[in-house]
């Protein structure tokens, strides 16, 4: 994997070399490297390190994740799909330093964008769920666990579900 470092020297070297390539007479060569410097540009601000913070957040390394989210400049420029997974993890990474109400609103926020698969949106609607717990709005984890539900999931998330469920007082089921 790529980190953001290693792709800001890749960008500059592809860049650089354009341009000298292209200095020197070899237009097809330079263009080629130019564009190529251009898509890792491109690239760079609409998917950001998010990619690194989604698989360390998979594989349970949530100091990593944080630290990738942290290296997102300008969120704003991300892709939709990016930009879900951006609010998403900032959303974890506030729930596990215990900051709920901004946690939830990111979460929230990551709602409104398109996710890659709908198992991952099926896990954040668990999370949704669980904030609302939280907050003391059962009703709303409800509705959250409907959604997560209704989504295309593997059967782990099921077992996520039935977690979130469990959590729920048993006055408001």
């Amino acid at each position: 994997m790529l980190t953001p470092r290693l792709r800001l020297l890749f960008i500059i070297t592809a860049l650089l070399l354009g341009v000298m390539w292209t200095g020197d007479g070899d237009r097809i060569d330079g263009a080629i490297v130019l564009g190529a410097g251009a898509l890792l540009v491109w690239g760079y601000f609409r998917s950001g390190s998010l990619w690194l913070a989604l698989a360390a957040y998979r594989t349970g390394n949530v100091e990593r994740m944080r630290d990738h989210v942290r290296r997102v400049r300008w969120p704003r420029l991300l892709s939709p799909r990016w930009r879900s997974y951006y609010h998403w993890l900032q959303g974890v990474a506030l729930a596990v330093e215990g900051r709920i109400p901004p946690a939830r609103d990111h979460l929230l926020q990551a709602r409104r964008w398109r996710f890659r698969t709908e198992n991952d949106r099926s896990i954040m609607e668990c999370q949704l769920a669980d904030m609302a717990i939280r907050c003391g709005e059962p009703a709303q984890a409800w509705s959250h666990l409907g959604h997560a539900r209704r989504l295309v999931h593997h059967p782990v998330v099921d077992v996520l579900i039935a977690s979130v469920e469990d959590r729920i007082p048993a006055d408001a089921r």
